[in-house]
């Protein structure tokens, strides 16, 4: 598996009007545990960063 950078779940965030569910995430760069546990990191590091809000499992990007 590829690893699976910051800037490719906020380009997927962009290509779905800015928001998604966190299963939707994961199901689009591979679906499996590892990835799941990895995505799960970067959303909460690009939350803590303040780049995007996450209620629930509402994955939003932060307007400008």
């Amino acid at each position: 598996m590829s690893e699976i950078q910051d800037y490719m779940i906020h380009e997927f965030l962009i290509k779905n009007n800015g928001k998604a569910r966190k299963q939707d995430i994961i199901d689009a760069f591979g679906g499996d545990d590892e990835t799941a546990r990895i995505i799960n990191e970067k959303l909460s590091m690009m939350e803590r960063f303040g780049l995007i809000t996450i209620k629930g499992e509402e994955v939003e990007i932060k307007p400008r």
